[in-house]
């Protein structure tokens, strides 16, 4: 059995901080590269989800990345006040959702995992909100790429994204698994280095080559959709057996019938 670590190998960042900090990288030249990426995956996977209610979950500034899905009852959900002419905006925690249980159809977590400080209680309270058949599309960053290899060497920073939780595709496919979640599909982007700079991009552009032939799951950007398992319960009719079945059957015939007495005299003989 392993112990808690006093000190994390990772300087993680969570918090109301998180905010101001993921909406101004999300505004530099990689942010705004790596958005385009992430929406047109979604813009291939939302049309074919369908559904009353979606609700998408975000850090910071919003983006709106359900344009594509035909749901038309749609919720931005964040822990500051936002406003839009599209979504319907509530404030709530993730991991304390002010949602009914099994009223959402469909929910878009944007890296909401990677900067909570307990993503496990933030993806089982949105299960719990999520009815059976709903899908769940995770959005998340991932260290099994040149990202994850470039957080390594940025351990100690507080910048952005590299201060998150950086959450394996495959573990949140087993906590999805407890949830009664069946994953349909992973798809990643971001193959080449984590880096702005156009010269030593394009210097490495043959990794990023490499990375969509080879290594087609190991972007440092992922979308996973999984989908709510529906419980079906047969009613099983129990089988009582009648008392007159567990009766041992005694002939009639053949029983001995009781003897009778003869009456006592005092001397001894019996009345003839």
């Amino acid at each position: 059995m392993s112990l808690p670590r006093l000190f994390k190998p990772f300087q993680q960042v969570h918090g109301a901080s998180v905010h101001p900090l993921l909406s101004t990288w999300f505004q530099t030249e990689l942010g705004q590269e790596l958005l385009k990426q992430e929406k047109d995956i979604l813009s291939r996977v939302l049309p074919s989800i369908f559904g009353y209610h979606l609700v998408q979950t975000g850090i910071g500034e919003p983006q709106w990345l359900a344009e594509s899905s035909t749901i038309h009852n749609k919720l931005y959900l964040s822990e500051q006040p936002q406003q839009s002419n599209q979504y319907r905006c509530v404030c709530s925690r993730l991991d304390e959702l002010s949602l009914a249980t099994e009223s959402i159809d469909v929910a878009i977590l944007h890296h909401s995992l990677d900067f909570d400080s307990s993503p496990h209680r933030a993806l089982r309270e949105m299960s719990r909100a999520i009815i059976p058949g709903g899908h769940i599309v995770i959005v998340g960053f991932n260290p099994w790429s040149l990202w994850g290899i470039a957080r390594f060497f940025l351990m100690h920073t507080t910048a952005m994204p590299w201060s998150g939780n950086f959450l394996s595709p495959y573990r949140l496919s087993d906590w999805l698994k407890l949830l009664d979640f069946q994953v349909e599909g992973y798809e990643s982007t971001a193959f080449g280095l984590p880096t702005a700079n156009k010269r030593t991009r394009n210097f490495f552009n043959w990794l990023a080559y490499l990375g969509q032939r080879i290594w087609q799951q190991r972007g440092g950007v992922y979308v996973l959709v999984a989908v709510k398992q529906v419980s079906t319960l047969t009613p099983i009719k129990p089988r009582f057996r009648r008392v007159a079945d567990s009766l041992v059957n005694i002939p009639i015939t053949g029983i001995a019938k009781p003897s009778t007495r003869k009456p006592f005299s005092p001397g001894g003989g019996s009345e003839s």
